[in-house]
Formats: structure tokens, C-alpha cells, sequence
């Protein structure tokens, strides 16, 4: 048997166009972190003004009552006002 028939031809790594590709890919990944960090950084938190908006304590939504009607009403238990 002949040894140089079994020997697979090697590129080098530069030489293989996926390498590359993911070398790109990854360097703009990189970049555009530190671009959105910068940005983040260089730019002061704005208030968000809505309109007829009360401040709450909590996170909780204000409760509305559903309107009732007086069949709906209870009669034995009296909700207080």
C-alpha cells in the first residue's frame, strides 16, 4: 500500500471560508455590545409622562369597581363604602 493515497489534503484555518464567517459574525456581536453599552451610558433615563396617571405605591393596578346593577346587589352583606 501506497501511504500518500491515504493522506487527507489540510488547509489552514485562515484558508476555510465558515472560520471567517464566524469570525465576523462574532466581532459584530462584540462591537454592537459596547455600542449599546455606550449609548446606554451616555443617555439619562426620561420620565414617561400619561396622562390622568396617579402615582401608586405599588405596582398593583387601582381597583375599579364594575358597575352593579340591583338585582346584582347583595342583600344579606353590605360592601363598605
Amino acid at each position: 500500500m501506497n501511504s500518500a493515497s491515504h493522506e487527507t489534503p489540510t488547509m489552514a484555518w485562515y484558508r476555510v471560508p465558515e472560520v471567517w464567517l464566524m469570525l465576523v459574525l462574532l466581532g459584530a456581536m462584540v462591537i454592537g455590545s459596547f455600542a449599546l453599552l455606550s449609548s446606554a451610558i451616555r443617555t439619562p433615563d426620561t420620565h414617561i409622562v400619561v396622562p390622568n396617571d396617579v402615582p401608586r405605591p405599588s405596582r398593583i393596578p387601582p381597583i375599579q369597581r364594575a358597575p352593579t346593577t340591583e338585582a346584582a346587589k347583595p342583600t344579606e352583606h353590605r360592601q363598605a363604602s
